[in-house]
């Protein structure tokens, strides 16, 4: 049910506008009152960010997964291989595409989605940090890989945006990106 209430909500808001969907439209159209939609999901904004929050902890997953020996730049840009996958199926590349799109047209989501991407920064350097200390690399400077975590989540979100327009691109886009800004070895 809960997919069939965020694939209904996405459309409307798709259709209608993110702030011009409310939420008693989202339940008349899947059939429910707004009651059984609080069952749910605790916002609209909670429809548009479910998958993202989930992707999110899949990326970390990933990284912290990672050959200890490989370069932290490979491990970041392959642990964003669940979005490339996502962006290499049609169905899930347009449907990601319309969220992106839905994110972008409104600012308290962009607000919110910005929000979310500097959570997953944080994890990403922490997953990176616990990765030195398990390679006893003492001295690692945590500002040196923040800033490293900051680039590599600047080209996913570059690609992201781009792939907003133009689905199919997303991997070329991801790869030309981090490629023209890998750190120097």
């Amino acid at each position: 049910m809960q997919s069939r209430i965020a694939r209904t909500a996405e459309s409307l808001f798709a259709d209608k506008g993110f702030e011009e969907t409310t939420v008693d439209e989202i339940a008349a159209a899947v059939g429910m009152s707004q009651r059984s939609f609080f069952r749910y999901f605790a916002s609209k904004d909670e429809v548009v960010f479910e998958g993202l929050e989930r992707l999110s902890e899949q990326l970390a997953t990933r990284l912290a997964a990672r050959p200890l020996e490989e370069p932290e730049w490979d491990s970041l840009r392959r642990s964003f291989d669940p979005v490339a996958e996502r962006f290499a199926d049609p169905e899930h590349r347009e449907h990601d595409a319309a969220i992106q799109r839905i994110i972008d047209r409104s600012p308290r989501l962009l607000a919110a989605y910005l929000c979310r991407l500097e959570r997953l920064q944080r994890a990403l350097t922490e997953a990176l940090l616990a990765r030195a200390v398990r390679r006893s690399e003492c001295g690692t400077d945590e500002v040196v890989v923040r800033a490293m975590v900051g680039g590599a989540c600047a080209c996913l979100h570059a690609a992201t945006l781009h792939a907003a327009e133009d689905p199919e691109a997303f991997g070329r886009g991801l790869d030309r990106a981090m490629t023209a800004l890998r750190p120097a070895a």
